[in-house]
């Protein structure tokens, strides 16, 4: 039996808790004994998914701001459980520190994995941006593998010369491409459910808060309602901007034609709903959703700074933020719906394809965690 260790700071419903659940369930975990470590656990529409596989769950401190005691606890663990891989899901630097921790207590195998490019926008900003380059160059070499979700995400967490001295590997956010390919019967039905008939429905998914930038989102449907006044607006997700995007919307009166939809199980039917997907993220570290409306069929839409590594079919096209909420709402409006086609065969021939994914996850789990320690 091998033993895994997969830590994350924190334990939600995000992006990366999305994609470790994604690709767990589809591996063989016979012969693995995973444990999914994380200084916070919050609540999580991932965790019974993921204790059904058989994955363990512990909590360190029960809050990432403890660092010194989150330490002393992660190495007390690594001493207990004597894992063979450490699997790191990192969107910062001073996380890196966790590598160090398992160099010392002789963790043979231990994986940076960079799911992000940038940090969140708050008042001690510039301060964690300082101290996230002081360990990411003091740090990175503790880890024995580099992988990242984009060239981006690789360059923002692990110093430019280790990265010329061993490259990383790219792990994409994989999807299940079969599930989001688009379904013409459902499309309609869904439709009716959310009273879009006869509506050109514009969407975006992602955690509402800064970093997705749905103030953007909305000020581009204020000007589409003088282009188009048949579209109306969905945002699918939950955060802490939800109360002031209300606000917003109110103030810009088209509160009626925004519709906050919350979190969904079944976001691919969403996509198919839509019309059209704008995503004007302020930092991404891959934009997975951006792929997934891709696969779903969509014409999508995106700022400057989601990566390259999402640009998977002629449906993705790229405006810069500078442009402005009109060129956006022009963008949008040339949109034709009755050209709408499945992708979903082309995004997996991109290499998204989820299965293909975690059977290289898989393949490294097992080939490097049974080597000697």
């Amino acid at each position: 039996m091998r033993k895994i260790c997969i830590f994350c700071e924190t334990w939600e419903s995000g992006g990366i808790e999305s994609f470790l659940n994604n690709v767990l369930s589809r591996m063989d975990l016979s012969g693995l004994e995973l444990h999914l470590v994380a200084a916070r656990l919050g609540d999580s529409v991932f965790t019974a998914p993921m204790e059904a596989l058989g994955v363990r769950f512990f909590e360190l401190s029960g809050s990432p701001r403890r660092v010194a005691e989150n330490h002393v606890l992660f190495r007390a663990m690594l001493r207990r459980e004597r894992y063979d891989l450490v699997h790191l899901n990192l969107f910062q630097g001073m996380s890196l520190d966790y590598a160090r921790i398992a160099r010392e207590e002789g963790v043979p195998v231990r994986i940076a994995h960079s799911h992000n490019t940038a940090l969140r926008k708050s008042l001690l900003r510039p301060v964690k941006l300082l101290l996230h380059r002081v360990y990411a160059a003091r740090r990175a070499g503790d880890a024995t593998a580099f992988w990242a979700c984009s060239r981006p995400a690789a360059e923002f967490l692990f110093p430019e010369k280790l990265l010329r001295e061993r490259g990383f590997r790219f792990i994409p956010n994989g999807i299940d491409t079969a599930r989001f390919a688009l379904r013409p019967d459902r499309r309609d039905e869904i439709r009716r459910e959310l009273n879009a008939e006869g509506r050109f429905l514009v969407g975006s998914v992602g955690r509402l808060c800064y970093q997705k930038n749905q103030h953007f989102v909305l000020e581009v449907f204020e000007r589409l309602q003088s282009l188009r006044p048949d579209s109306m607006l969905l945002l699918v997700g939950e955060g802490p901007d939800l109360d002031a995007l209300k606000r917003r919307a109110e103030e810009l009166g088209i509160a009626e034609r925004v519709v906050f939809y919350g979190v969904s199980r079944k976001v691919e039917e969403l996509f198919w709903a839509m019309d059209a997907f704008v995503f004007p993220s302020r930092f991404e570290g891959l934009g997975i959703v951006a792929v997934e409306a891709q696969a779903a069929g969509l014409p999508t839409l995106c700022s400057e700074h989601v990566p390259d590594e999402a640009a998977v079919t002629l449906l993705f096209r790229r405006l810069p933020l500078t442009e402005g909420s009109a060129a956006w709402a022009e963008a949008l409006d040339a949109v034709d719906p009755a050209e709408r086609r499945d992708a979903a065969a082309l995004v997996a021939e991109a290499g998204f394809e989820l299965r293909d994914v975690a059977r290289t996850i898989e393949g490294f789990y097992r080939d490097e965690a049974g080597s000697d320690r």
